[in-house]
């Protein structure tokens, strides 16, 4: 049987080759930055609202920011196990695995979420840019693999209707060899 190679997950894994080195040099320079990543605007606004909405003090605030870089740090290791599953997926001559594609999708679209909106909020042009583009990246990912999804039960559930006329012809076809 041969796989049918789907764009969804090859969009997915050109957006892992994106995200996981970008976003883990983020992570990583939030991490061991002394100022807990704050010299980097986009980190900094999203990890002071959050310390706004729960009303943290600068101790808060510093776990706040080392929290958010975890984050995303392991969104940018998840971005590089769903590269290394669709490597090996496609030498194999195999499926994605669809839990690691949609776990992966997941997670950068609810960081998306975390991110973008205090740079909205704060209406800042180049920020606005910046998780803009990543917004669109995700979005377009999602909608790719939504819409296949869609097309994939489609084609099911015609196949599934076919089969019982199938059977039935076949049934009829013996019926009336026997007699």
């Amino acid at each position: 049987m041969r796989i049918k190679r789907r764009l969804g997950p090859a969009n997915l894994a050109l957006l892992a080759l994106y995200f996981a080195p970008v976003w883990g040099a983020e992570a990583l320079r939030a991490l061991t930055s002394p100022y807990g990543g704050f010299e980097d605007r986009a980190h900094a606004t999203a990890a002071t609202a959050i310390g706004r909405l729960f009303d943290l003090r600068l101790d808060g605030l510093m776990h706040a920011a080392n929290l958010l870089a975890g984050v995303k740090l392991v969104i940018a290791a998840g971005f590089l196990a769903y590269a290394i599953e669709f490597a090996r997926a496609f030498v194999v001559g195999r499926e994605v695995n669809r839990e690691t594609l949609e776990f992966v999708l997941m997670l950068a679209a609810g960081a998306m979420a975390v991110w973008a909106m205090p740079a909205l909020a704060l209406a800042d042009a180049g920020l606005i840019r910046l998780h803009a583009t990543q917004l669109v990246l995700v979005a377009g990912a999602v909608i790719v693999i939504v819409i296949e999804r869609q097309i994939e039960q489609a084609a099911a559930a015609t196949t599934a209707a076919r089969e019982p006329d199938a059977a039935r012809q076949s049934l009829t076809q013996s019926q009336g060899l026997a007699a």
